[in-house]
Parts: structure tokens; sequence; C-alpha cells
């Protein structure tokens, strides 16, 4: 595969299984079929909240998703320690992912990296 195609299937796999999903997820969430304690909280607030907003937060969570992809891209574009790259050619022993148990994992629990480095730990935006 020439170094274009591998761009643009990363790109491809970036949208699909990131953008994408995030945004299938967030729908379930709106539409209550998410069953975690969290999801349906959020379903609450959602049909709380007057539907004459309703498109407008759908536009604040589809800008906060693409923003999120955004900053990610960003940071390993600027990043002197790490970089994207194809796990063929990654040695198993740096490989980040197979270090972790599960790498999304990482982020949960008061040990997880959220509580850990977050200037905004779970459940605070003040």
């Amino acid at each position: 595969m020439e170094a274009l195609e591998k761009l643009e299937s990363f790109g491809k796999e970036i949208i699909e299984n990131l953008r994408d999903a995030s945004i299938e997820e967030y729908l379930a969430i709106k539409k209550g079929e998410m069953k975690s304690v969290d999801a349906q909280n959020i379903f609450k607030t959602y049909i709380s909240i007057d539907t004459a907003y309703h498109d407008k937060v759908d536009v604040i969570v589809l800008n906060i998703i693409d923003r999120v992809l955004h900053n990610a891209l960003w940071m390993f574009e600027q990043s002197k320690a790490f970089t994207i790259g194809e796990k063929s050619l990654i040695d198993p022993n740096k490989d980040i992912v197979e270090i972790s148990d599960g790498l999304s994992g990482e982020l949960y629990s008061e040990d997880g990296w959220i509580e850990k480095y977050s200037k905004f730990p779970s459940g605070t935006i003040h």
C-alpha cells in the first residue's frame, strides 16, 4: 500500500470508528436506547430541554466530537514522544495498545487517566 493510500485508510478508520461511532452513540443516548446510568441521566436531561433547543444541542455535540478528533490528531502531529504507525511495523514491546490491558479503560476509575491527569476530573467542568 502506498503512503497516500495508507493515509486515506487511516482517515477512513478514524471517521468510521471514532466520529461516526460517537455520533451513533449520541443518537442512541438521545433516544433513550443506552442503558448505562450515565447515558440514562443524559437522556433524562436531554428530554427535559425544550424541544426547540434539541437541534442546537445536536450542533453542539457534533462540534465537540469534531473538536476532540481534531485535537487528538493535532496532538500526534505536535508530539515529540508519540506517533501514529502501522501496527505491523511497531515492536509489540513498544506498542502502547499491547502494554495496556484495555486502552480505553485507562481513562476511567479513581486511578484512571482522567482522574490522574485532567484539570477537569470526571463530572466537573468548572
